[in-house]
């Protein structure tokens, strides 16, 4: 069994500035896990467990995806409840669209379609024990631009969880 999931990777130049971001967080009450900027992503399907030999199917499916390359914008800072921390993104629904065909494409594979809205983002922090006292740091980012850039291709990951965070593996990429 592998844990996998379907991602887009921003460019490195924007993971690098979110996680100098993420580190301006720190020196607050509250305990943070800060990814780095080679585990940042916007994931359009978390697929969990799933048998070694199901992933050629999953990657045949995931070739059958039709898009373009598209522009992405990372910015403003805002938080999903007390938990993370995160970039928004802009990007004319690219990202929701991919991962309504995702969706539609792995269905027959036996993934439930996602029943929550599609929000693209991408984690800054997750907080682990929360404090007040960091909300003032996340509202000095809110309006921090990020950058933008041209996705020209999705990823098939796989994530191995270690006592020291997520390794991220990409077992295969599929083109726009």
């Amino acid at each position: 069994m592998v844990r996998v999931f379907i991602a887009v990777e921003p460019a490195k130049e924007i993971r690098e500035n979110i996680e100098k971001a993420g580190l301006s967080l720190r020196g607050t009450n509250a305990r943070l896990t800060l990814p780095t900027a080679n585990q940042m992503h916007i994931t359009l399907k978390f697929l969990g467990e799933v048998p070694e030999n199901k992933i050629p199917k999953i990657t045949a499916a995931l070739e059958k995806v039709k898009a373009a390359p598209f522009e992405l914008t990372a910015s403003r800072v805002s938080t999903f409840g007390q938990r993370v921390i995160k970039a928004e993104v802009t990007d004319n629904g690219a990202c929701a669209s991919l991962a309504k065909q995702i969706d539609a494409l792995l269905l027959p594979l036996g993934f439930p379609k996602d029943t929550k809205p599609f929000s693209p983002h991408i984690t800054m922090a997750r907080i682990k024990e929360y404090a007040p006292d960091i909300l003032p740091k996340i509202a000095g980012l809110q309006e921090t631009g990020f950058g933008s850039c041209t996705i020209h291709e999705f990823v098939l990951k796989q994530s191995t969880l270690t006592p020291q965070g997520s390794i991220y593996t990409t077992i295969a990429g599929m083109k726009l």
